[in-house]
């Protein structure tokens, strides 16, 4: 998993305008990818390249380390990003130790899930546009069949029917993975506003609450969609079969439209895996 330079932007950005505090992010380099101060992208950063160049996880630096170093470094801790155990970068934020430190953590814990959920993203998009466009395929083909022969006329206008209905699921699946995405953004930065309200305040912060629950209730919304989706796949799964069944009818014909038969059944193939992968995503949501 790669660490982008926007998921960066946006975290650092946001930290910045909930607490007031500057933080940065580097890549495996040690180069800083995202300052919320814009004046050091570029740079190599030293604590960062120390943390992914060793088994180092965490470096602080403390107000007596920035009073020696006579103002060369600054106040403030550095954390590895890490995803499934595997060092992808830094988040680092200047302040009170005290203060930042929980703020830290969190962000950079938020950011590897940022990283995974917009890999999840990718690859649900990748895999609906292999199954549009092999549905676009598929309706070629089966206009080829109706024109080859007035005797598979009925059969190849129902396939056509069952494959419109099919990418109009499709759709409607791209529709509701747009609709959990947004719900998954709002849910980690209302999360993460928790955090930082409860980081600041301590015993005494009374908003926590209230975000928690507005947090409880968009992780349910998230779940309804998720359910949706699998209602969608079964629909879905139940078209490509009517496909599947179209194209044994029309095995006896003669050899050109067997040729563009067979097509058909390696894109239903390419269907049905396509949405065994999609069943599989969606059951992580």
């Amino acid at each position: 998993m790669i660490l982008t330079e926007k998921t960066a932007v946006e975290l650092t950005e946001f930290i910045n305008r909930q607490t007031g505090y500057h933080s940065i992010v580097c890549d495996t380099t040690g180069r800083i990818i995202a300052d919320s101060s814009h004046t050091r992208v570029g740079n190599m950063h030293a604590g960062s390249k120390r943390i992914m160049t060793t088994d180092i996880d965490t470096i602080s630096i403390t107000e007596e380390d920035e009073i020696n170093s006579g103002g060369a470094v600054k106040v403030g801790i550095n954390l590895a990003v890490k995803v499934d155990g595997v060092k992808i970068g830094t988040f680092g934020i200047g302040g009170k130790l005290e203060l930042v430190t929980p703020v830290a953590k969190v962000a950079s814990g938020l950011l590897a899930k940022m990283l995974h959920d917009d890999e999840m993203k990718s690859t649900l998009q990748t895999v609906i546009g292999e199954i549009t466009e092999s549905l676009e395929r598929a309706m070629a083909a089966v206009q080829q069949i109706t024109a080859s022969s007035q005797e598979l006329a009925a059969n190849s206008q129902a396939l056509a029917n069952v494959t419109v209905e099919t990418l109009e699921h499709v759709k409607a699946t791209t529709n509701i993975i747009g609709f959990i995405q947004r719900i998954a953004n709002q849910t980690k930065l209302l999360g993460l506003n928790a955090s930082i309200e409860a980081a600041r305040a301590g015993e005494q912060g009374r908003g926590f609450a209230v975000v928690a629950n507005e947090v409880r209730k968009l992780a349910e919304e998230s779940g309804g969609s998720a359910r949706e989706i699998n209602t969608l796949l079964s629909q879905f799964k139940g078209n490509i079969e009517k496909v599947s069944d179209g194209v044994m009818q029309n095995s006896t014909v003669a050899e050109e439209q067997a040729r563009a038969t067979q097509d058909i059944a390696g894109m239903v193939e390419v269907l049905n895996e396509a949405g065994r992968k999609l069943a599989e995503l969606a059951e992580k949501l």
